[in-house]
C-alpha cells in the first residue's frame, strides 16, 4: 500500500482485476516448431456394432409407384400448389356469367374454380381450398343441401374416407360475399 491510502475497515487488502485486451503472442520457440501430425481419431468400430451399422451409408429409398396416393399427400400437393400462384394465376378468368372450371395443367387433376358474387356450383371433387375471395361448401343430407362449412385460404378440406362426406359424393360451392371466389380442386 502507498502511503495515505486507507485499509479497508475488515483489514483485508484491496483487491481488482487488470484486463489486458493485448493479444497473446506465442514464444518464438513454438512458432516454428514442425508440428504437422494431426490428431488421430480411432475408428475402430468392433467394440460397438451398432454405431458401426449406424456409421454405413443408407440405402436409398425406392418409392413404390403402384402404391396409392393416401388423402394427406394429395392435401399436401394441393396446399404446396395453392402456394405457388406462378403456375395458377395467369388461368384465372373472371366470367360475370357464372361459374368457370379451368384444369391447371400438369397437375394431374388440379382445376380451379373461378365463380361470381352469388353463384352457386355442383362440385365433385374430393379436395378444395380457397385461394381468394369467400366461399362455402354445402353439403347434400336428406332434405337438400344443409348449412354450409367456409372454405379457407391456407386450408385444404378433404372428403377422405374418414369424414362425413365420401370423395366425389355431391356437394355445392357457393360464393359467399361481395366479389368472386377462386378455389382449387382435386379428385384422388
Amino acid at each position: 500500500m502507498l502511503p495515505g491510502d486507507e485499509q479497508p475497515q475488515d483489514g483485508g487488502l484491496l483487491s481488482f482485476l487488470v484486463l489486458s485486451l493485448t493479444p497473446h503472442s506465442q514464444p518464438e520457440s513454438l512458432k516454428h516448431s514442425r508440428h504437422t501430425k494431426e490428431p488421430s481419431l480411432n475408428t475402430d468400430l468392433s467394440v460397438a456394432p451398432e454405431i458401426a451399422q449406424l456409421a454405413a451409408p443408407l440405402p436409398p429409398v425406392q418409392q413404390d409407384s403402384t402404391a396409392p396416393r393416401t388423402d394427406g399427400r394429395i392435401a399436401g400437393d394441393l396446399a404446396a400448389l395453392a402456394a405457388a400462384p406462378q403456375r395458377w394465376w395467369d388461368l384465372v378468368r373472371f366470367d360475370p356469367a357464372g361459374p368457370v372450371r379451368i384444369p391447371v395443367p400438369g397437375t394431374g387433376g388440379a382445376w380451379l374454380l373461378v365463380a361470381p358474387p352469388g353463384a352457386a356450383t355442383d362440385c365433385d371433387c374430393a379436395q378444395a381450398t380457397a385461394l381468394a375471395g369467400e366461399a362455402v361448401e354445402l353439403t347434400a343430407g336428406g332434405t337438400g343441401y344443409g348449412a354450409g362449412r367456409p372454405l379457407r385460404p391456407g386450408r385444404v378440406r378433404v372428403h377422405g374416407a374418414a369424414s362425413s362426406q365420401a370423395p366425389g359424393a355431391p356437394h355445392r360451392l357457393r360464393t359467399a360475399g361481395h366479389g368472386y371466389s377462386v378455389t382449387l380442386h382435386t379428385v384422388a
